[in-house]
């Protein structure tokens, strides 16, 4: 069942990076970009629980710190990923798996990713953090990754559920 988790786990993730980074990052969309990893890792979290959501977040994290277009301190982005999926995977309970609560968790954690990022890197000492745009880029990241949990979610879940079937809870 690991190997399989893993695996599923791995490729999920390098999936959305490279879309991500390849091709939502350059639809030109007003405010933040789509976050298409947050939302894999948090539907992975929903799926496999708080532990695996905070292993994907961080090694997600760092993979996307790595990633070239990257800006900001390198082990930032994959401590917001860990906390992210530590606390998606903890605050939904297997049995209650109401799907406005999911997107809306997704939705509030796109949201939180964007004021948490902007607020480490400050504290750190990146000058650039402009807190006038965090209001609209807080919007955006919240709608847009409440739509891409619209897909995201369903996709995962039904891979998970194919792939790992002793995992589902």
């Amino acid at each position: 069942m690991w190997g399989r988790q893993t695996l599923l786990c791995v490729t999920l993730v390098f999936l959305a990076l490279v879309t991500q980074q390849s091709f939502l990052a350059r639809l030109g969309l007003p405010g933040a970009t789509p976050d298409l990893l947050l939302v894999t890792v948090i539907a992975l979290a929903f799926a496999y629980g708080p532990l695996t959501g905070a292993v994907v977040g961080f090694g997600a994290g760092m993979a996307l710190d790595f990633a070239p277009s990257t800006a900001g301190p390198i082990g930032v982005v994959a401590l917001i990923f860990m906390v992210m999926g530590f606390v998606s995977g903890a605050a939904v309970d297997p049995r209650d798996r109401n799907p406005p609560l999911l997107i809306g968790i997704i939705g509030l954690s796109c949201g939180a990713f964007v004021i948490a990022f902007a607020a480490i890197t400050s504290v750190l000492g990146n000058e650039r953090v402009d807190w006038e745009q965090a209001p609209s880029l807080l919007l955006t990241a919240t709608l847009y990754g409440a739509l891409l949990g619209l897909a995201v979610v369903p996709a995962v879940s039904a891979l998970v559920a194919k792939v790992t079937p002793e995992a589902v809870q």
